[in-house]
């Protein structure tokens, strides 16, 4: 018998922490609703399923990103294309910005899907070490047990996705580099 005990109870308090982690990184790998939400599903079913089995040797969280981890992997390479984050604006998410400027509001929308872009352009096992690492925040102990791989790799295929990403927003200096743009242009934006 598990630590959790035999009942659906048990297995829903020892989950509810991390169901929208797991919904989210999943959707940062798929690139859509969709998609998130199918490998979600599996995810939480493989995890119900095995749960009576869970023996601790990692974190409970861990285990989870595991499993969802493995069921994106297997959708991405079931799908054989690359995964679009772009899906998000259309699917109606933005981040919430305190700053009250319309033009700081819009720069801020650029530099999140230049972002966006380009995370869904990395490879699927270094965009999901960035998202498991950078995203949401495991160590690299957790997001290698979570990815199956030693400690050594994630770090290597971590180093390669940050910089891959960089090099792929390069072209995108003016957004994400504060010291390129004008002083004034933001000021005299944020004055309207």
């Amino acid at each position: 018998m598990s630590i959790f005990g035999k009942s659906a109870e048990a297995f829903e308090r020892a989950v509810a922490p991390f169901e929208r982690q797991i919904y989210f990184t999943c959707l940062r790998m798929m690139g859509n609703r969709q998609d998130a939400e199918d490998c979600a599903q599996e995810a939480m079913l493989k995890a119900y399923r095995s749960f009576e089995s869970f023996r601790r040797e990692a974190g409970f969280g861990t285990w989870l990103y595991t499993i969802a981890a493995r069921c994106c992997m297997d959708a991405l390479r079931a799908r054989k294309t690359d995964a679009s984050l772009d899906a998000l604006r259309e699917a109606g998410w933005e981040k919430e910005d305190e700053s009250p400027s319309p033009y700081l509001l819009m720069e801020a929308t650029e530099r999140r899907l230049a972002l966006e872009r380009g995370i869904s352009r990395l490879p699927d096992e270094q965009r999901l070490a960035l998202v498991l690492c950078d995203l949401q925040g495991l160590s690299y102990e957790e997001a290698a047990s979570a990815m199956n791989c030693p400690p050594g790799t994630l770090r290597s295929r971590l180093h390669r996705a940050r910089q891959s990403l960089k090099k792929i927003l390069s072209g995108e200096r003016e957004l994400l580099d504060e010291a390129d743009r004008l002083s004034d242009e933001r000021g005299k934006q944020d004055d309207l």
